[in-house]
């Protein structure tokens, strides 16, 4: 097929006990790795494997699911009825330990589409009005659902649109996102299956031509810009990104250079770092300046994570790591590939490493950013501020603001541009937000 990126096995995955505890997936065959991970809450996270000892796509049908914090884990076959042999699963999303769905991609024959599991993976429904028919240019590449009711799933275009439908009842009904609301494609553009990220209600997904399509409110209307990647699939242009929140983000293409974004990916500037740094996979922890990144080619695999937004790297290991996904910064999960049903394929974070940050950074804002020479705070959490300081990368206090002067511009023009780090103290704990001065 055109558009599949799976990481072939290469060595047995052995997990670093200080960050990550290794278990067994229980997939009965070896060499089964992971390439889909969907976190429900601290104890329930499903995941999809696929064929780690195959050089071609293959049409693996099998999920692994743990409903103890990813302690203990049991497999399963997603069975898709007759004719569907030829399909390939591209990406699972859950919401409990007994509702998930996943998307399925088509072969020549079959037609690809959604399809629903109520009962814990037992048996699994084909959602129809998910059409994902209309003709040969139809391809299904990802689904995702918000909570139990209100989901969005996405093909390449047909019919001349990207071939998107948005629900609010769980998937009985699917309505398809007209083209008036979607940024027509380029000639030739499609996407790749499970290449999606999510913050909130903003979702995103990359292409062949290296845009990035955002939709605000759950996949109803998009809009796109084009990122610093030339295709998301791409061996040596392609790219992973990854977001915080609805603005923060970060790029990684796959020669290794790293870009942020502080608006949603409207615009990308590149970033310079220090340390190690794996090109499979990269994740926020949601709501916070920590990042994983995980990697499993030849001569460069391995794990490392960041507490500066991707500014400096610590590295973890130089073992094998296909996706990783973090819930918060207790709750983390890496991919790898099984010996055996009692050896390997999954790791769970150990929840001792990350930090946490003591109040959610999230409800203050700072405006503009990127800064010229004066900004203002915004303290959507109305929590007394004790102490701010301004730091620079290599964590050097550069100024102390008077707290009072949150109600007022603070000005900046004394300091060079670069990357800064506004330290909030409160009897409440610290934050940290990442400004940019030009």
């Amino acid at each position: 097929m055109k558009k599949l990126l799976y990481l072939l096995l290469i060595v047995p995955f052995i997990s670093n006990a200080q960050f990550w505890t290794e278990k067994a997936t229980t997939f009965a065959t070896a060499s089964r790795g992971i390439s889909g991970i969907s976190i429900v809450d601290a104890n329930t996270v499903w995941v999809k494997a696929y064929d780690g000892s195959a050089a071609a796509v293959t049409t693996v049908k099998e999920y692994a699911k743990s409903t103890d914090g990813g302690n203990t884990w049991t497999s399963g076959t997603m069975g898709l009825g007759f004719g569907s042999g030829g399909l390939g699963i591209g990406n699972i999303t859950a919401v409990s330990g007994t509702t998930a769905w996943i998307s399925a991609f088509p072969d020549t024959a079959g037609t690809g589409g959604i399809w629903k599991t109520t009962d814990g993976g037992t048996t699994w429904t084909k959602q129809a009005t998910a059409l994902f028919n209309t003709g040969s240019d139809s391809f299904t590449n990802l689904v995702h659902f918000y909570d139990a009711n209100n989901g969005v799933c996405q093909g390449d275009p047909a019919s001349g649109y990207f071939e998107i439908y948005i629900t609010s009842n769980g998937g009985t009904n699917w309505t398809r996102v007209p083209s008036a609301s979607i940024p027509a494609p380029s000639t030739g553009e499609y996407g790749y299956t499970n290449n999606y990220e999510v913050a909130g209600g903003t979702i995103w997904f990359g292409t062949n031509t290296g845009r990035l399509f955002k939709s605000t409110n759950m996949g109803t209307t998009w809009t796109v810009t084009q990122s610093p990647s030339t295709d998301f699939g791409s061996a040596t242009a392609g790219a992973s990104y990854t977001f915080s929140d609805a603005n923060k983000g970060l790029l990684l293409t796959n020669s290794g250079v790293l870009y942020n974004t502080t608006n949603g990916g409207t615009t990308w500037t590149q970033q310079a770092f220090s340390g190690p740094i794996y090109l499979g996979d990269i994740t926020y922890v949601p709501g916070t300046s920590r990042v994983v990144c995980t990697g499993a080619a030849t001569g460069a695999s391995g794990s490392s994570y960041s507490l500066d937004d991707g500014l400096t790297w610590i590295g973890v290991d130089a073992l094998q790591h296909t996706d990783v996904a973090f819930l918060n910064a207790t709750t983390g999960f890496t991919g790898g590939f099984n010996t055996s049903a009692t050896v390997g394929g999954i790791s769970k974070y150990t929840g001792t490493v990350l930090p946490r940050e003591s109040f959610e950074a999230n409800g203050f804002s700072v405006y503009p950013n990127p800064i010229s020479d004066n900004f203002s705070i915004q303290n959507g959490n109305n929590i007394a501020i004790s102490g701010l300081t301004l730091s620079d990368i290599n964590g050097r206090t550069v100024k102390t603001i008077n707290v009072n002067a949150i109600e007022n511009q603070i000005n900046i023009a004394d300091l060079n541009s670069g990357v800064y780090f506004l330290n909030i103290t409160s009897d409440k704990g610290t934050a940290t937000k990442k400004i940019i001065k030009n």
